[in-house]
Order: structure tokens, then C-alpha cells, then sequence
């Protein structure tokens, strides 16, 4: 019985590591192949080309990073990870360079559609877990893994969606402004990966931190999102809008 445990679990890591075997559709295209059970749209091309034009936005960007995407709608994949994935929009795994994205895919309209309905940006997705890989390749996979939650997600999500976090090359205020409330409660239970983001763009951008400056251990959450309340409040906030949030 124990030999037979061990065997399940084995085709179960397998299969999660190795996914290429269930999914029968493939294209290759730059350094992206892309894997699904159903028909991939041509639109895909235009998909990844715009990513690629965004990721070498990216001070870590490496072309020679492959990167494995699999739609896992309709799959068996998705069933095996169905307890810890049916509410994300994707996720990566670390070693094996996968991208796993979750929901149903639209390549025609660039989207991805929940099944509440609610609709995201699919080349964002394929962004945000790309940086992953360029985190990973660039200071290995060890390192990575002690590497802070904020830092890991805060620069995947700043790369993908770098046009509403900055605002003229400076941290857009309203974005600080809509995210001020868990910055001065912080630590809050309220995280996430807006905050994060925040947190990344002011110090990209205002502090001027280079990858390894920011990925640095003397480089702290807490202290990150005071310091940028107090910039926020000297340089973007109007006395009488200082009043009213008092």
C-alpha cells in the first residue's frame, strides 16, 4: 500500500513540474511556447510580441529566458490544482519556469474571463509571471526563495502594469492616494499586490534603486511604506486635503 502511495505521488509531482503532457496544442514563438487543450487563436503572436516590447522595459530582461504558458481551462491540470488555483489569475512555478494561467483565455480580445464573469488583461497576466522567471534567472532560484513576498510580487506587478503606477517617469499620486489608507495602517491584513507595487515604483523611480539595490535585505517593507506616506504627504498633498483625511 505504501509502495502504491508513493507511486501516486510521484506521477502527481511529475505531472505538476511536467505539465506539456497534458495539453494538446502547442506553439513556439521568440522565447515563449504556449500550451492549451484548446485551439490557440493567431492573435497569441500579437499577445506576446507586446509583452516582449513591455518586459524589456524590465532591468532583468533576458530573451534567452524560455518561458512555458499553459491555459489550463478544460484541463486535467486544472483539476489536480484546482483547490489552491480556481481564483487566480495565474501563477508561476519556480525550478520549471511554468506560467499557469488559470481562467478561461480570449486571445481576440486579449482578456481573461472568470467564471463570476469578471474580465482581466491577459497579456498582464503573461507579464507579471514572466518577471518571475526573469527574477529566478537572474538571482537564482535559492535566493529567490528567501527573497520577501512584497518584493517578488511588488516588481512583477510594477512591470505589468507600469502605465498605472507611473505617471510622466514619478509614482502617479493617485495611485499612492488609493492605496494611502493600508500604507499608514501598515502591516495591515489588508496586503496585496497593489501596496506592493507602490512600494516598488517609489523606489525604482524615486529613490532610483537599481534590481539588486531594491532585491537588497537592508531594503524593508515597514520602513519602506512610512517613508513613502511621509514623501506622499510633503510633496502631493494639498493643506486642505491633509485637513479632510485627518
Amino acid at each position: 500500500m505504501g509502495g502504491v502511495c508513493i507511486t501516486i505521488m510521484g506521477i502527481y509531482i511529475y505531472l505538476i513540474l511536467f505539465p506539456q503532457v497534458l495539453f494538446s496544442n502547442k506553439i513556439s514563438y521568440r522565447n515563449f511556447k504556449i500550451y492549451s487543450n484548446n485551439k490557440i487563436d493567431d492573435k497569441i503572436y500579437k499577445i506576446i510580441d507586446n509583452s516582449i516590447v513591455q518586459l524589456k522595459t524590465c532591468e532583468i530582461y533576458d530573451s534567452t529566458v524560455l518561458q512555458k504558458v499553459f491555459f489550463m481551462e478544460g484541463s486535467f491540470y486544472f483539476t489536480l490544482t484546482r483547490a489552491f488555483s480556481k481564483e487566480r489569475a495565474g501563477f508561476h512555478e519556480f525550478l520549471v519556469n511554468n506560467t499557469m494561467v488559470v481562467p478561461k483565455v480570449d486571445e481576440k480580445n486579449n482578456a481573461l474571463i472568470y467564471h463570476d464573469g469578471k474580465v482581466c488583461n491577459l497579456a498582464q497576466t503573461i507579464i507579471h509571471e514572466t518577471v518571475h522567471s526573469l527574477q529566478e534567472s537572474k538571482l537564482g532560484f535559492w535566493r529567490v526563495m528567501k527573497i520577501p513576498e512584497w518584493k517578488m510580487e511588488g516588481y512583477a506587478f510594477y512591470i505589468a502594469k507600469t502605465d498605472l503606477i507611473l505617471n510622466n517617469g514619478h509614482l502617479s499620486n493617485k495611485y499612492v492616494r488609493d492605496n494611502i489608507e493600508d500604507l499608514i495602517k501598515h502591516p495591515s491584513s489588508s496586503k496585496h499586490y497593489w501596496m506592493d507595487a507602490v512600494m516598488t515604483g517609489y523606489l525604482l523611480n524615486e529613490r532610483h534603486l537599481n534590481f539588486e539595490q531594491f532585491m537588497a535585505d537592508d531594503v524593508k517593507e515597514d520602513s519602506t511604506a512610512k517613508e513613502i506616506v511621509d514623501w506622499y504627504f510633503n510633496n502631493s498633498v494639498t493643506h486642505e486635503e491633509l485637513i479632510s483625511m485627518k
